[in-house]
């Protein structure tokens, strides 16, 4: 009797301890299809501390990205973590270009980014520039300006340095950040040592990525993927000399490492009810800013005629993908074609000057 007792108990022990094997065979193999599926769903290269100032962090370099979520693109990260895919072929850079994730183009293919694009008309012109892009997530033109200085030491480009924008009426609280190079840490990664090895994997990024993002609703925080540049599209008298600050430090920081300083302005576009394209900043508004970039010998590349243009003639929308919302988010593929012509007239008007 006590023979059969100590045999039913092994066998239950052993059913127990195969049923718990499957289970974490099962575990295994699903956590292990859903990495493979974000691979090509979610798999942006995780950010790394940069090191030089140029920006507050960088991609991992050399990496194959992916993404699924806004759009669907891909590519490969360069030897430095940005996103250049046109061969500089020993070129120095002529251009150097500074944004937001609007202008690191990670929710387009990397040869339909606005940096590739602007390569290949400089090549198509003879010219053959080479535009050099060092734009990364989340860095507003605040980050960018305080940044300025260790770029140009850096990249050292021989005609212009290129700052994306989508505010006019610039924050005094954030322009004083920018000027005395105070702007709030940005950090790479959780800066927690193993759950940063795990962020490696493409599905932990998927899920680190939704908890950050319930994590800002939960704070009431907006998407800073979408709105990180929004700005006030008004002046007072406070926005207004705090503009006018930057762009004279924009200005003195160009001039005295010899390139022309350009600002492209990307604006915050909304589709409305009655199916017009509307921009959140006013004519007045942007015709100030203009008047100031003027008076401070900086290039001014406003794209918003050519989005209503592209809207009203084409019925284009210059942001949103099918897997989106319709002209919401970040540029797509015809919005960085038309920020590319943009730039590339505005510096060719000037140079016919």
């Amino acid at each position: 009797m006590a023979g059969r007792t100590s045999e039913k108990g092994n066998t239950t022990g052993k059913t127990i301890f195969c049923f718990i094997g499957k289970v974490i065979g099962a575990g295994i193999t699903a956590f292990a299809i859903l990495a493979l599926f974000c691979v090509f769903y979610y798999n942006p290269p995780v950010h790394e501390p940069c090191g030089n100032g140029v920006t507050s962090y960088v991609r991992q370099a050399d990496t194959f990205w992916a993404r699924g979520t806004e759009g669907f693109a891909m590519g490969t990260t360069d030897d430095s973590g940005y996103n250049n895919s046109y061969p500089a072929d020993g070129r120095k850079t002529a251009i150097l270009m500074m944004g937001s994730s609007q202008t690191e183009g990670l929710y387009v293919n990397e040869d339909d980014c606005v940096s590739y694009l602007l390569n290949e008309k400089y090549a198509e012109d003879g010219s053959n520039r080479y535009v050099y892009n060092v734009g990364m997530s989340a860095h507003t033109i605040y980050r960018n300006i305080s940044n300025l200085e260790n770029a140009l030491k850096v990249y050292r480009p021989a005609e212009y340095v290129a700052l994306e924008t989508g505010t006019l009426a610039m924050n005094p609280v954030e322009a004083a950040q920018a000027l005395n190079h105070e702007m709030p840490e940005l950090t790479a990664g959780s800066g927690i040592p193993a759950l940063e090895v795990l962020e490696k994997n493409p599905y932990i990024k998927l899920l680190y990525q939704q908890y950050k993002n319930l994590q800002s609703q939960n704070n009431g925080e907006a998407d800073v993927t979408i709105t990180e540049n929004a700005g006030y599209d008004v002046f007072g008298d406070d926005t207004y000399a705090a503009t006018e600050e930057l762009l004279s430090y924009i200005s003195r920081t160009a001039e005295e490492a010899d390139v022309q300083a350009v600002i492209y302005y990307i604006p915050d576009m909304t589709l409305t009810e009655g199916g017009s394209y509307e921009c959140s900043a006013s004519v007045d508004t942007r015709d100030t800013f203009a008047e100031l970039c003027g008076k401070y010998n900086i290039i001014f590349a406003d794209m918003t005629d050519s989005v209503e243009e592209a809207y009203v003639k084409e019925h284009i929308v210059a942001s949103g993908f099918d897997n989106t919302t319709v002209g919401y988010g970040h540029l797509n593929a015809y919005g960085h074609e038309l920020l590319a012509q943009c730039i590339y007239d505005a510096i060719g008007e000037e140079e016919q000057r």
